[in-house]
């Protein structure tokens, strides 16, 4: 029998075994379906490593995007096994120096030189150096930057999301919407049935309004968000004179309508309606506006003709004088010279009199003395 050399057996051994190990640094990078036939890992980002990673591979890095598919381990002696993989740390961008450490530009002999610090500004350890537009770079956050989100160019959806949190685009402080929902203030919302975001965010539907396929409904009439349904009418209650501030509130023929109040004729003069004076003793006004130093006055002005008449006035003594031309309601018109008296007549309810020539009006009405 031929006796084997143990010594060139031995050589031929370990020089398999060399040639088998310097094969594992064709392992492929993230993003890079073809096996690089150097020393040195590419930095490619058309998608994912697990998309293309064969199933006697694995994915190791700082994420799914920048992530190299490698051997598993155990590993030679010139990678380190990183999470199940063994990794390159001299040159791999993906694990450059230590596992799971990412380099945006190249990585020799365990150090990162990124595009950005070429450039005289070199990224803080939070930072990731991405190329914003054709040859320019910039240190960015890709933890809360929602034009790179996770990743340089990941930019979220503006319809979804509003933010970008720890690297996840988000909708305020919650996950990015999904379902066809819009993120509207930091929640998401469904545009189409949404009477408060109808359409659109922000768009509130006005009183009585359905939000039907992103549309303000009145019956089946479509209303602009600053109208009010008031029946199947669409009405807008800042000026609409037949329903002026609230449905079914009727300014009357020939008045107007002007931010929900009535207006008197064509002059645009909004009347108080009913209303009471501050009772503040010594200081208090009638409804008028002149000193009566208690207050408290019951008032009535409304609209008589193109101009708001005060046809009624009666004061804490039970008694007042209201506008002669109006006295009580529009067009009573007292005799010239004399005055419109509301009173209590000593008893009931005020009633309104036109005074006779030359007296005045006082708690028991009209008489020689008002006792004012």
């Amino acid at each position: 029998m031929r006796k084997i050399n143990l010594s060139l057996f031995l050589t031929v051994v370990l020089a398999s075994a060399l040639f088998s190990c310097a094969s594992s640094k064709t392992d492929n990078n993230n993003n890079n379906a073809t096996n690089n036939t150097n020393n040195n890992n590419t930095n490619n980002p058309s998608g994912l490593c697990s998309s293309y990673c064969p199933a006697d591979k694995v994915c190791v890095g700082s994420t799914p995007e920048h992530s190299t598919c490698v051997s598993p381990c155990p590993c030679p002696a010139d990678r380190m096994c990183y999470n199940g993989g063994c990794v390159d740390l001299f040159t791999d961008e993906n694990n450059c120096g230590a596992g799971g450490v990412y380099c945006s530009g190249t990585c020799t002999n365990g150090q990162c030189s990124d595009a950005c610090a070429a450039t005289g500004t070199a990224c803080l350890s939070t930072q990731t150096c991405c190329e914003i537009s054709t040859n320019y770079y910039s240190c960015v956050n890709t933890s809360g930057d929602v034009n790179n989100c996770g990743d340089c160019g990941e930019i979220c959806d503006s319809t979804a999301a509003n933010a970008c949190v720890n690297g996840q685009c988000a909708c305020g402080t919650n996950a990015a919407c999904t379902g066809g929902k819009s993120c509207c203030s930091n929640s998401c919302k469904d545009l189409l049935n949404d009477p408060y975001n109808c359409g659109t965010c922000g768009r509130a539907c006005g009183i009585g309004l359905a939000c039907i396929n992103g549309q303000c409904m009145c019956g089946s009439e479509a209303c602009d968000a600053s109208e009010s349904c008031c029946g199947n009418y669409c009405a807008d209650l800042n000026n609409d004179s037949t329903n002026c501030g609230e449905c079914g509130t009727n300014c009357g023929t020939g008045n107007g309508c002007s931010q929900g109040d009535c207006t008197c004729g064509t002059s645009g003069q909004v009347c108080q309606g009913s209303f009471t004076t501050p009772m503040e003793i010594g200081t208090g006004v009638d409804c008028f506006g002149n000193m009566n130093l208690i207050g408290g006055a019951t008032c009535v002005e409304e609209c008589c003709g193109n101009g708001c008449a005060m046809t009624l006035a009666v004061d804490m003594a039970g008694y007042g004088e209201a506008d002669p031309n109006n006295c009580g309601t529009c067009g009573e018109q007292c005799s010239s010279g004399t005055c419109c008296c509301w009173s209590l007549m000593g008893l009931g309810t005020p009633s309104c009199q036109c005074c006779p020539s030359g007296q005045t009006c006082g708690p028991d009405g009209c008489a020689a003395s008002s006792g004012k």
